[in-house]
C-alpha cells in the first residue's frame, strides 16, 4: 500500500492501524474548540504519522493551490498533461486556470485576503527528535511563567489581531502559559542544542522572534483555541504526550516530537485519558520558533514544501562581507601606523595577519604576550571576539600588563636580596656614618624606588578595576535606558490593523496617562441625515471616526446603522470603527471605561488623534445630555482636549472640572439592582399581547412580503471566528424554526443559501430539545457548579490586574467608585413598602401585616359569594343589609382588597336596586 500524501489519510490509517498493531493504544478524549464537541480517539506509538503531509484548511484552500501550481508549473516549462498529473487535477482545469495571471486568479470563499500564498506549506512531522533529554522538568523549574492575554485574528481589514474581552469588559486570559523572556540562551543547554539543531536541518534564518517562545499547559484543562499564524512553525513537544490539531486533524505528539507547518488552522484542545478527569492529565511545554520562508522556499510551483537551500542565506552571506571588509581596513591601518613593527613581526613569523591584528589588540601591543597567545592557538577566537570586546580591550590589557609588571619588580627585588645577603658575609661592617645615614632615611619614610613602584602600581591597578566595575554598572543601566526607549519607540509602531493595545508591551506605554497630548472631537448623530452629516465631518477634517455608541443596530435611522456607517466612511476614505462602550453587561459607560476595554479604546483614539483629526460619536445633538459626556470627561483628566461639534458646525472645548449628570453617575447601581432582581426571579420576561396573536393580526401578516435572509451573506459580515460562531448558531436556530407549521405557512423568515454546516447544527439543535436539554445540549435542571481553581490558575478579576498598568492613584479628576449595594430592596406587592427580599420571601412578595390582612379580606370575599348565593331566597333589603356588614372593607386590609370589596359591594347595591 503506497504511503498516505495526506493528513487526513495519514490520520485515518493510524487509527485504523492501532487496533491491529498488537501494540498499547491509548484512548484520548479530547473536547473540539468553540463548540466543546466530545470526541475520542485512539493512539498507538508505531502507528502515529510521521514525514511530510499535505494538509489543507478547506476545500477552498486546495482548489486555490491547484490553481496558483498550474500557472507555476507552465511557467516551468511543463505540458498540459504533465502538469494535470503532477496536481491530480483533470486537464480541462488545468486548461482553465494555467494561462492565467497569479493576481487574475479569485479566491474561492473562505480563503482570507491576508493569507499570503508563498507562506503555504505542508506538514513535516520528526518523531523522537528530542526525546529523552529531561527538557520539560529543567524548563518547568528554571522558568518564570506569565499568564498571556487571549486575542484572535479578524477576518476583515488585514487580518489583524482583536483582544478578547469577557461581558463586563476585562481582558480574557489565555489557556496556557508563555516564559517571561522565551527561551534564554544558555539557561537550558540541552535546549538551546536542539534549537541549533532545527535552525540547521529546516534552513532557518529569518526569524520572526529574537527568542523562541515556551508555551506550558499545566494539565488537560489547559488548551489554545484554534488559530493561524502569517508565517512558518517550528514546534517542539516536551512532557506529556498533547494532541495537536491541524486543519480538524488530531496529531498526537509525545516528548521530544518536532511538526513544521505553514498557515494551516492548528490548535491545543482540551484533552485527559478516557476514563479520567482534564485535571489528572500530566503538563506539557511546546517551543515555538516562527520563521519566514527565504530562497526556494518562498518560490517555485511548491511554495509549501520545505525545499532545501545549498548555498548560505544572503543575511549570512552580508554578514561575512562587512566582517572581511573590516577586518581588511583594520589591518591596513596598523601596518601604516605607530605599531606596524610589531604586526610585521607576527607576519614574519607565519601567523595570520587579521589574527595577528586582534592578539595586540587583545594585549595591549604586547608582543609576547601575542606571540604567546597565538602559539596557544587562540588566535582564531581571539578575532571572534575582537569586534565584541573592542571597547574593553585597553582597560583590561592595562590591568594585565600592571601585573605582569608587578610580577617582574618583585622578582627583581627578591635577586637583588639575595645577592645583598651574599655579599653582606663577605663585606666589611658597616661603619657609624653610613649606619646612622640609613636608619634615619627610614624613619623619614622613604622606601627604596621597586617599593614606591609597587605601592603606586597596587594603587593604580584598584583605580582601574574599580572604574571597570562602575563603567560596567553605567554601561548596564545605560543599556536598560537605551532598551526602555526602544519598546516605548516599538510601541507606537502600528499599522493600523486589528487592537493597538493586543501586545504587552503596548500595554505598558500606550495608555491614555503616557501618551502626549491631542485633541479629539465629539460628535452626535441626532436627526441628521446623511449629506448633512458627512459635511459636518469634512468642515472639521476628520479622517478617523470611532463609534461608541450601544446598539446602535437597533435605534436610529438607517444610515447611522454601523454596516451602512461603514461602507459610507470608506467611500469618503475616512477610517471608521464601531466599538460600544457603556453596554448593560458591563454596568454602565463609567465602569466600562475603568475596565481594559475601555481603557484600551480611548488608547487606540487618542493614538490616532496625535497622527490625524479624530473623533468618537454618539447619540445626541446634545452633549450635556449624551453618555458620550463621560468619554469626554476621562480624556480630559488625562490631559488631552475635547471639542463638541454641535449641529451647526460650531464648536465647544469641554471643561476641565465638569461634575457628570445623575443619569450617568447611577447607571452602575441602577444595572446591578435590575441584575439582581433577574437573578431573584422578581423581574418576568414580558408576555406576548394577545392582539399580536389573534386572527387578523395573523392575518395582515399574512399579507406581508416574507423576509428573506441569506445565509451566506450573514456570515460573511463575521469580522472575527467568534463572531462567525454566535453568527452560525443564530442561522441553525432560524433553520430549525423553519420547520415549524408557522414557518411553513409563512409568518416566520425564509432562510437561502442554508450550508451543510447550519443544517447539521440545526439537526443537532433539535436533537438536544427532544432529548430535553437546551439548544446547546445543557441539562436544564443543573447549573455548572465552580470548583476551587488550581494553585497555577489566573483567578484575577481583570483591570490592571489582567495586564494594564493602573493609573488611577495619579488621576487628577474625581473618581467615581462603583456603587455597593449591602442587600436587595423590594418593594411589598401590596402596601408598596421597602422591606428587604429575605423578609418578602417567605411571603413571595408581601411583608408580614399584608398577609394577615390578605386572609380577612379572603375570609370576607368568602361570605360575600355565600350571600350572593342565597340572593333569591333572601328578601332584598335583607341582603343588602347582610352584604354590606360582612363586605365593608377594613382598614388594615391592602388597597387592592379594599377596592375590589367596594366594587362587589357597589355592584350587589345596584343589582338589588334592580331587582326592587
Amino acid at each position: 500500500m503506497p504511503p498516505p500524501l495526506t493528513l487526513a489519510e495519514a490520520v485515518s490509517t493510524s487509527n485504523s492501524s492501532a487496533s491491529q498493531s498488537g501494540q498499547p493504544i491509548e484512548r484520548i478524549r479530547w473536547l473540539e474548540c468553540f463548540t466543546d464537541k466530545e470526541n475520542v480517539s485512539e493512539f498507538c506509538e508505531s502507528t502515529d504519522p510521521s514525514g511530510n503531509l499535505e494538509s489543507n484548511s478547506s476545500s477552498g484552500h486546495k482548489e486555490y493551490q491547484d490553481r496558483l501550481r498550474a500557472i507555476a508549473f507552465r511557467q516551468e516549462g511543463l505540458e498540459k498533461a504533465e502538469i494535470a498529473e503532477a496536481i491530480g487535477r483533470s486537464t480541462k482545469f488545468v486548461q482553465t486556470w494555467w494561462q492565467k495571471d497569479q493576481k487574475q486568479v479569485p479566491k474561492p470563499p473562505g480563503v482570507h485576503d491576508y493569507l499570503k500564498t508563498e507562506f503555504w506549506r505542508d506538514i513535516e512531522i520528526v518523531r523522537g527528535f528530542g526525546k529523552g533529554l529531561g527538557v520539560y522538568e529543567d524548563a518547568l523549574q528554571s522558568t518564570e511563567w506569565v499568564q498571556p492575554m487571549a486575542d484572535g485574528r479578524e477576518f476583515k481589514n488585514g487580518g489583524g489581531y482583536r483582544l478578547k474581552y469577557d461581558k463586563e469588559g476585562r481582558m480574557r486570559p489565555q489557556g496556557n502559559q508563555n516564559a517571561k523572556d522565551g527561551v534564554v540562551p544558555g539557561r537550558l543547554p540541552k535546549l538551546d542544542k536542539l534549537i541549533q539543531r532545527v535552525c540547521v536541518e529546516q534552513k532557518i534564518d529569518d526569524r520572526v522572534l529574537k527568542r523562541p517562545g515556551l508555551l506550558w499547559y499545566p494539565d488537560g484543562n489547559s488548551d489554545a483555541i484554534v488559530h493561524r499564524h502569517e508565517a512558518w512553525t517550528a514546534l517542539m513537544s516536551f512532557g506529556a504526550p498533547r494532541i495537536l490539531t491541524i486543519d480538524n486533524h488530531p496529531v498526537l505528539l509525545r516528548d521530544g516530537d518536532l511538526i513544521v507547518f505553514g498557515t494551516q488552522r492548528h490548535g491545543v484542545p482540551k484533552m485527559c485519558q478516557d476514563g479520567s478527569t482534564f485535571d489528572d492529565y500530566g503538563g506539557r511545554m511546546s517551543v515555538v520558533m516562527f520563521f519566514m520562508p527565504t530562497g526556494q522556499q518562498a518560490s517555485g510551483s511548491e511554495p509549501w514544501r520545505a525545499i532545501r537551500d545549498d548555498g548560505p542565506s544572503r543575511k549570512m552571506t552580508a554578514m561575512l562581507r562587512d566582517s572581511h571588509l573590516g577586518s581588511g581596513a583594520q589591518i591596513d591601518g596598523l601596518l601604516n601606523g605607530s605599531k606596524s613593527a610589531e604586526l610585521k613581526q607576527l607576519t614574519d613569523l607565519g601567523f595570520d595577519a587579521a589574527e595577528s591584528a586582534a592578539a595586540l589588540r587583545a594585549t595591549g601591543f604586547d608582543l609576547a604576550l601575542a606571540t604567546e597567545a597565538l602559539l596557544n592557538g587562540s588566535g582564531p577566537a581571539l578575532l571572534l571576539d575582537d569586534r565584541s570586546t573592542g571597547c574593553c580591550t585597553s582597560r583590561s590589557s592595562q590591568i594585565a600588563a600592571l601585573w605582569a609588571r608587578l610580577q617582574e619588580l618583585q622578582l627583581l627585588k627578591k635577586q637583588s636580596t639575595q645577592a645583598s645577603g651574599s655579599a653582606a658575609g663577605s663585606a666589611a661592617i658597616e661603619d657609624d656614618e653610613a649606619l646612622a645615614a640609613r636608619l634615619q632615611h627610614e624613619e623619614e619614610g622613604h622606601m627604596p624606588s621597586s617599593d614606591w613602584e609597587e605601592r603606586a602600581i597596587l594603587e593604580l591597578i584598584e583605580d582601574l578595576e574599580r572604574e571597570e566595575g562602575g563603567g560596567q554598572a553605567a554601561l548596564a543601566a545605560q543599556f536598560d535606558q537605551y532598551e526602555e526607549m526602544l519598546d516605548a519607540a516599538d510601541a507606537e509602531e502600528w499599522d493600523g490593523r486589528g487592537d493597538l493595545m493586543v501586545r504587552e508591551w503596548r500595554r505598558q506605554h500606550l495608555h491614555i496617562e503616557q501618551q502626549e497630548p491631542s485633541t479629539c472631537y465629539g460628535f452626535g448623530c441626532g436627526n441628521q441625515n446623511e449629506k448633512a452629516f458627512f459635511e459636518l465631518l469634512s468642515l472639521h477634517s476628520i479622517r478617523v471616526l470611532y463609534d461608541f455608541r450601544v446598539d446602535a443596530e437597533q435605534v436610529g435611522s438607517a444610515h447611522f446603522k454601523p454596516g451602512y456607517l461603514e461602507g459610507a466612511c470608506k467611500r469618503h476614505s475616512i477610517h471608521y470603527r464601531y466599538a460600544p462602550l457603556g453596554r448593560d453587561g458591563a454596568y454602565g459607560i463609567l465602569k466600562h471605561l475603568r475596565e481594559d476595554e475601555g481603557r484600551n479604546l480611548l488608547a487606540e483614539l487618542v493614538w490616532w488623534a496625535r497622527r490625524k483629526r479624530t473623533a468618537f460619536l454618539g447619540f445626541q445633538d446634545d452633549w450635556q445630555h449624551d453618555r458620550r459626556l463621560a468619554i469626554a470627561t476621562r480624556l480630559r483628566e488625562a490631559g488631552h482636549r475635547v471639542l463638541h461639534v454641535e449641529a451647526d458646525g460650531s464648536t465647544k472645548e469641554h471643561p476641565e472640572h465638569m461634575e457628570l449628570p445623575d443619569f450617568i453617575l447611577g447607571e452602575e447601581a441602577k444595572l446591578r439592582m435590575i441584575e439582581k432582581q433577574r437573578l431573584a426571579g422578581d423581574l418576568k420576561r414580558p408576555q406576548k399581547s394577545a392582539v399580536s396573536r389573534s386572527t387578523e393580526s395573523i392575518a395582515q401578516r399574512l399579507t406581508r412580503p416574507q423576509q428573506e435572509i441569506d445565509a451566506g451573506a450573514e456570515l460573511r459580515k463575521a469580522n472575527t471566528q467568534a463572531e462567525l460562531c454566535r453568527i452560525q448558531r443564530r442561522l441553525a436556530d432560524l433553520q430549525r424554526r423553519s420547520e415549524d407549521s408557522d414557518a411553513k405557512a409563512g409568518l416566520g423568515p425564509k432562510l437561502m443559501y442554508v450550508n451543510k454546516w447550519v443544517k447539521a447544527e440545526a439537526a443537532k439543535q433539535q436533537e438536544n430539545i427532544a432529548a430535553g436539554l437546551t439548544k446547546d445540549g445543557k441539562d436544564k435542571s443543573k447549573i455548572a457548579a465552580g470548583g476551587s481553581p488550581p494553585a497555577y490558575a489566573w483567578t484575577s478579576s481583570g483591570g490592571t490586574a489582567g495586564g494594564n498598568p493602573d493609573f488611577s492613584s495619579a488621576s487628577s479628576g474625581d473618581a467615581h467608585p462603583p456603587s455597593e449595594v449591602t442587600s436587595l430592596m423590594v418593594e411589598c406587592l401590596s402596601c408598596g413598602a421597602s422591606f428587604p427580599w429575605a423578609s418578602l420571601a417567605s411571603g413571595d412578595g408581601q411583608c408580614t401585616s399584608c398577609l394577615q390582612s390578605l386572609v380577612a379580606a379572603e375570609h370576607a370575599e368568602a361570605l360575600l359569594d355565600d350571600s350572593a348565593a342565597h340572593r333569591q331566597t333572601a328578601s332584598s333589603s335583607e341582603v343588602a343589609e347582610d352584604v354590606s356588614d360582612m363586605a365593608k372593607p377594613s382598614t388594615s386590609a391592602p388597597r387592592w382588597a379594599r377596592r375590589r370589596l367596594e366594587r362587589e359591594n357597589a355592584g350587589a347595591s345596584s343589582s338589588s336596586c334592580g331587582h326592587g
